[in-house]
């Protein structure tokens, strides 16, 4: 505080020169967090409330981008997978060789056969499931993420219930199941069938196991022989480069997972723009309270800013003593925020377990760069707004009435 006043009083003995930019953020910093300073504690609540501003937005961001993730990625994964061909055959050895043909592209990573039919299954005790039997070769990621629980997966003639399923229909339990067929005189006609439960798996979608029975090709055929085959393909490149390399070979009916799930996709990307809606609304909170805050502060030290004018420091240089002032509070407050953010994001592995229990996901967070830059530069931007606005608002009043009144109106 001393030294402060020194260099204060020089710079009146000496108003031809600049102060320079150390002298300035020495200053600064004396008015924002020394420990003289009788508004320190406004400093110290403005910059904790702005970095749980900033942990906040981070982190509804971070979950939000890491759930819609997770379901595009169990859509792309077990649903639809990254693109898919359907068939105008129900014979198993040509679609094999499509498969074949269309996992020869370098783009391709797997390609495998599959055909879905629509199913309601009642088990011994009468209860019932409305679902699909989706008879697969599996590859590629289904493979690596298709957990067996009990028994061996894809045994001929036999289903292979989910574990979240196994309370009624159990390994080795035989249900009926139900199921439509082509018919002779009428278009479809309803068919039964009794099946064993030969296996349980478990997988990361709770949708896809509660409303899937699996089994190979071959068994599914047996039950309706007259169901279109479809070949499932896993990508690492650009799915829309992909069809079109498909198409080129000659097959019509291709689609990616996001034409497949246009209305889910949709429906997504109505909750993206929802949710940065949401995200905007808490920026300008923020920006509220960095308005407020730093109005608030200037306006606390009036009698300080008479007393520089008195000892002659002009009108420039007291406002960008107090811009930077300003600045210094709003980007320790953005780091504080940003620090607590990542080590949240650090620490989140210990406790994803207690978000699988509740939400039943595992959920992996990240947080994008770009986005923290923008938000950060944003509110470093409109702080330093908001303080020349409250500044130059301020020093139009005499030097005598801000000694006088606590606040200028």
């Amino acid at each position: 505080m001393l030294t402060s006043r020194m260099l204060l009083m020089e710079s009146a003995f000496f108003p031809s020169s600049i102060i320079d930019m150390r002298v300035l953020l020495l200053l600064c910093t004396r008015y924002a967090f020394s420990k003289q300073n009788r508004h320190r504690g406004t400093s110290i609540r403005i910059t904790i409330g702005l970095a749980l501003c900033l942990f906040a937005i981070i982190a509804v961001l971070s979950f939000m981008q890491a759930l819609q993730r997770d379901q595009f990625e169990d859509i792309r994964t077990f649903e639809s997978f990254d693109v898919q061909v359907a068939l105008a055959t129900n014979d198993e050895d040509k679609a094999f060789q499509a498969a074949l043909e269309i996992e020869g592209l370098e783009s391709v990573d797997a390609a495998f056969i599959y055909a879905d039919i629509p199913v309601i299954t009642q088990a011994a005790d009468g209860s019932t499931i409305a679902g699909r039997i989706r008879g697969l070769e599996a590859e590629g990621r289904l493979l690596s993420q298709l957990n067996s629980y009990r028994g061996e997966l894809f045994v001929p003639g036999m289903l292979a219930s989910s574990y979240s399923n196994s309370r009624t229909h159990g390994l080795k339990d035989e249900i009926k199941v139900t199921l439509l067929k082509k018919g002779r005189q009428a278009t479809v006609i309803p068919s039964q069938r009794s099946m064993v439960i030969g296996s349980l798996y478990y997988t990361s979608s709770y949708d896809f196991d509660h409303s899937t029975f699996l089994c190979d090709v071959e068994t599914l055929l047996s039950l309706n022989p007259d169901v279109p085959l479809k070949v499932g393909i896993f990508t690492s490149g650009d799915v829309l480069e992909v069809k079109r390399q498909i198409a080129d070979l000659g097959y019509a009916d291709v689609a990616t997972y996001k034409e497949v799930n246009a209305s889910l996709y949709g429906a997504m990307e109505l909750e993206q723009k929802m949710m940065t809606l949401m995200l905007f609304l808490m920026v300008i909170v923020v920006l509220v309270h960095i308005r407020s805050s730093s109005r608030r502060l200037l306006l606390a030290k009036q009698r300080e800013i008479a007393m520089l004018r008195s000892m002659g420091l002009t009108k420039q240089k007291v406002q960008a003593l107090f811009i930077l002032q300003s600045l210094l509070v709003t980007l320790i407050g953005c780091v504080l925020g940003l620090l607590v953010s990542y080590t949240a994001v650090a620490f989140y592995p210990m406790l994803s377990q207690l978000v699988y229990q509740s939400m039943g996901v595992h959920l992996i967070l990240e947080i994008r760069t770009y986005e923290v830059v923008i938000l950060v530069v944003s509110i470093l931007v409109f702080s330093v707004l908001a303080s020349l606005q409250g500044t130059h608002r301020i020093l139009k009043a005499d030097i005598m009435e801000m000694f006088a009144h606590d606040e200028v109106s």
